[in-house]
């Protein structure tokens, strides 16, 4: 609840910058760096931990790292990897489990579960989005994760439901127009996806009650 975390980038980093909500006209601090370098990767986390994973070079990683929080001057430790290698993918979880969705540049539907409480283990396959997406983006709440858009200009929205995981993923209402790479974040009501790629400045809010409209 107090700082936000840059990880890694390209050209292939493996530095962390740590954002103060308190004081966050200031330089972000440089902080304990990963044990590898990572870019094309996603990120999710809960209270205490965030899991870094996969991303380029070809042939797509499968390694995981994972910073805590209250030692963030540590180097990030490996991880379970996931089961396949991927990049340019979507993530998100709650408190329990992360999830890593899709990825291109080969575009895949599938999608990995890291168990928070057993993460040396090999991620878990679970049900697949409802088809093969790279470049999109995941937010979510404690119940359902929401992959939003994708390559080719997808205004698609798939929906995994926390408690029963194992089934295709649900679609869900369209963002108001198509497009990928974008960045999400939001509440346990509301989900934003803004930006992306062709060249965006536009904001899209999916409201998680009523997920079946298009997004505002």
């Amino acid at each position: 609840p107090a700082f936000g975390y840059a990880i890694a980038g390209q050209p292939s980093l493996s530095q962390v910058d740590r954002i103060d909500y308190a004081n966050d006209t200031a330089t972000a601090a440089v902080k304990g760096s990963l044990s590898q370098t990572f870019q094309a990767h996603q990120s999710t986390s809960n209270l205490t931990h965030a899991y870094v994973a996969a991303g380029y070079p070809s042939p797509s990683k499968t390694s995981v790292d994972r910073i805590e929080f209250a030692n963030d001057t540590s180097t990030g430790t490996p991880k379970g990897p996931l089961s396949a290698g991927r990049q340019y993918y979507g993530a998100t979880g709650n408190t329990s489990f992360g999830y890593f969705a899709g990825g291109a540049p080969s575009v895949i539907s599938s999608v990995d579960r890291i168990d928070y409480s057993s993460d040396t283990s090999t991620a878990s396959p679970k049900g697949p989005l409802s088809f093969a997406k790279g470049n999109s983006q995941g937010c979510g709440n404690m119940s359902f994760g929401y992959f939003a858009g994708g390559d080719g200009n997808k205004s698609s929205v798939d929906r995994i439901d926390y408690s029963s995981d194992t089934s295709t993923a649900s679609p869900k209402g369209n963002l108001e127009n198509s497009r990928s790479t974008m960045v999400a974040s939001g509440t346990s009501d509301v989900g934003y996806w803004s930006g992306g790629f062709p060249y965006y400045t536009k904001t899209s809010r999916i409201d998680y009650s009523n997920d079946t409209a298009t997004a505002v």
